[in-house]
């Protein structure tokens, strides 16, 4: 079963949903654009003392591609970077890494999307990234969209093993898009481009970008969640989306293993 252009196919088996709560790591989300009942609350660690309300965009667009693939998901807004003083500033290594094991053990969420990254392997937020594993929280990253510029440059966390890393194909889904990064190292292709999203106002435009392509593959493996009858490890997860996927012509559309 391919992904389609305008979004991605509803898992084949059904049974009665359960909650799934998604920690979106980011720039927040806006109150104007999404719904009050989808959001559980969350911490802004860029300062405490601060609200989660996006001042960015980016975010919010991740949020509403989820949900409009997903409504029936929890979202936790836990932010990352802002825009401040005309430029977009971000927590340190080691504070991404306390954000993700934070969703695991404060804000207990199933999935983590992390619609970012860093050419750097720290071990930090390696760490974090296999606690996350062990206490059964998958995370979806996006790849990057330097490819053009950088060529198969690795970006992390999406780089690490039990990420489901994401790149981006074309809306015909017959090539990878031409900014996406690629590389044995992703592991599966979603169509990034011309993606609806809103912004802060709460207006819909169209992007394009492998963060897109990954909140389209978070909400899969949420749906999943919520349609089985059983509590599923990250690894029984990367195996479902798996299983449930076609070979991209010409391209790797998923890589069941990776190697660090």
């Amino acid at each position: 079963m391919l992904f389609s252009a305008c979004g991605i196919p509803e898992p084949a088996h059904t049974a009665e949903k359960t909650t799934v709560r998604i920690a979106v790591i980011d720039t927040g989300f806006s109150s104007s654009a999404i719904p009050q009942h989808s959001i559980v609350n969350g911490k802004n660690y860029l300062d405490g003392a601060l609200s989660t309300e996006d001042t960015y965009g980016h975010g919010t667009a991740i949020a509403y591609v989820i949900l409009e693939n997903c409504p029936d998901a929890l979202l936790v807004p836990l932010v990352s970077s802002a825009f401040d003083d005309g430029k977009i500033i971000q927590v340190e290594n080691d504070t991404l890494a306390k954000i993700i094991i934070d969703a695991v053990d404060i804000y207990e969420c199933d999935i983590i999307n992390i619609s970012a990254g860093i050419i750097l392997d720290k071990n930090s937020i390696r760490n974090a990234i296999q606690y996350a594993e062990e206490k059964g929280s998958l995370v979806v990253a996006s790849v990057g969209n330097d490819y053009a510029d950088y060529g198969e440059i690795k970006y992390y966390p999406a780089a690490y093993p039990t990420v489901l890393a994401v790149g981006s194909i074309n809306k015909e889904e017959k090539d990878i898009s031409t900014f996406s990064q690629r590389g044995e190292w992703v592991n599966i292709y979603a169509c990034g481009e011309d993606v609806t999203i809103r912004t802060l106002s709460g207006n819909t435009r169209t992007s394009n970008g492998t963060s897109y392509s990954a909140a389209k593959i978070t909400a899969y493996a949420a749906n999943i969640i919520m349609q089985s009858e059983n509590n599923l490890s990250p690894s029984e997860l990367r195996q479902r989306i798996a299983e449930s996927l076609e070979t991209l012509p010409d391209h790797t559309k998923y890589l069941p293993e990776k190697h660090s």
